[in-house]
C-alpha cells in the first residue's frame, strides 16, 4: 500500500507489526501465500479462468506494473510468466464505489484485493483500548491512497481478518477488484501446471536422472521460468554467482572475455542443457557471459541456497561435468 497523504507517524497501517506478519508468511510460505485449503487437483485442473474485459490496453498495464511494484505481491506473482501474469490481470473485474461506500471492514474475513483506478480511498485502524477492546468506531485515519494503489490483500495473504477499514472519500471512485477464488485457484493451477509440465522433460535430464519423485516435485517447485530477448545477458563474466539455470526453450551462448576479445565457447540450444552451476560450486565469480541467441531463451533457474539444497545429491556430478567442456577447460587454465 503506497500512501499519498498520511497521520504524523503513519506511513502504513502498522508498519512493525505488518512487517512481523510478512516475514513469517514469505519465510514459511514462500510461492504459496493464501493459506492452505484443500481443493480437489481435478477442481484445479479444470478451473475456468475468469476474463473480465478492460477499458484499454492502459488499464491492463497499470493492473499489471502495480502487481509487479508491489513487494507483497512479489512473493505470490514473481515467478510468474508473461501468460501467468495474464491470467491474474484479466481476472480483475471493474466496479464503482461512491464517497462514503465501506470497501473493506476491519475484522470482517478478507475475500478481495483493490486497486484504484481513479478517486481516493482513507484508510483507518482501530486500536484497541487498554482493556484490549477495539473501540465502536472505525478508528484513525491511517493514510489516503490514491490511483494505482492497491490494498486489501493482507487479508487474503495471510487469511487473517481485516487489518483496517476502508471507504471513499471522493464523490466517486473507480476500482479493479480481484476476489479471492481466482486469486488463490489461478495460483494453484499455474503451479500445478508447471510441475506436470517440468517434472515430464526434467526426468529425461541426464543429470537429473538419480533425482527420486520427491527430489524431482522439490526442484519444479522451486524453478522460476523468464524470458529473455536476443542479445540480452543471463549472466555476466566476473560477476558474483547466485543462480543455476537451465534451458527451457530457444537458445543462448556462452562467451568468455579474453585479452584478444570475447570468443564463443559454448552454443545451448537443447531442452534441459544447464549452466552457471561452477561460480556455484566453486564459489568464485562467474566464468563467463551468456547472452539469449537467434529468437531468444526461456531458462529455468534456481537460487545458490536452494541448489545447495534440493541438488545436493547430484554435485559431484556436476564437478565431474565442468572438464566436459573442452573450450571451457583450456581457457579457465
Amino acid at each position: 500500500m503506497k500512501a499519498t497523504t498520511s497521520r504524523d507517524g503513519a506511513e502504513d497501517l502498522d508498519d512493525a507489526q505488518d512487517q512481523e506478519r510478512f516475514n513469517m508468511f514469505h519465510g514459511a510460505q514462500r510461492r504459496k501465500g493464501i493459506a492452505a485449503e484443500s481443493v480437489n487437483t481435478q477442481d484445479i485442473k479444470d478451473y475456468v479462468k475468469p476474463v473480465y474485459p478492460k477499458e484499454n490496453d492502459d488499464a491492463k498495464n497499470r493492473i499489471r506494473n502495480v502487481l509487479r511494484n508491489n513487494p507483497k505481491m512479489q512473493v505470490l506473482l514473481g515467478h510468474l510468466d508473461d501468460n501467468g501474469m495474464d491470467d491474474i490481470v484479466n481476472a480483475f473485474k471493474d466496479c464503482e464505489a461512491s464517497a462514503g461506500d465501506t470497501l473493506i471492514k476491519q475484522g470482517d474475513e478478507g475475500d478481495c484485493l483493490y486497486i484504484i483506478d481513479s478517486g481516493q480511498v482513507d484508510i483507518f485502524v482501530a486500536r484497541p483500548r487498554p482493556d484490549g477492546k477495539l473501540p465502536g468506531d472505525k478508528g484513525d485515519k491511517v493514510l489516503t491512497c490514491g490511483a494505482d494503489n492497491l490494498f486489501g490483500e493482507l487479508a487474503l495473504l495471510y487469511s487473517a481478518p481485516r487489518a483496517a477499514t476502508a471507504m471513499v472519500n471522493t464523490e466517486k471512485c473507480r476500482l479493479w477488484q480481484l476476489d479471492r477464488e481466482p486469486f488463490k485457484l489461478l495460483l494453484m493451477q499455474k503451479s500445478q501446471q508447471q510441475q506436470e509440465l517440468y517434472q515430464g522433460w526434467l526426468t529425461e535430464v541426464d543429470i537429473f536422472k538419480s533425482l527420486n519423485h520427491y527430489e524431482l516435485s522439490r526442484l519444479s517447485d522451486l524453478l522460476t521460468s523468464n524470458r529473455f530477448n536476443e542479445g540480452e545477458e543471463i549472466i555476466k563474466q566476473g560477476e558474483h554467482g547466485n543462480k543455476f539455470y537451465i534451458l527451457e526453450d530457444g537458445s543462448c551462448n556462452a562467451y568468455l572475455q579474453g585479452h584478444d576479445g570475447e570468443k564463443l565457447v559454448k552454443e545451448y540450444s537443447q531442452q534441459g542443457e544447464y549452466f552457471g552451476e561452477i561460480a556455484l560450486l566453486k564459489d568464485e565469480p562467474r566464468k563467463a557471459t551468456v547472452r539469449a541467441v537467434g529468437d531468444g531463451a526461456t531458462v529455468l533457474s534456481i537460487s545458490k541456497d536452494d541448489f545447495t539444497i534440493v541438488l545436493g545429491p547430484i554435485q559431484d556430478i556436476l564437478r565431474r561435468k565442468i572438464d566436459a567442456y573442452p573450450q571451457y577447460a583450456e581457457l579457465l587454465k
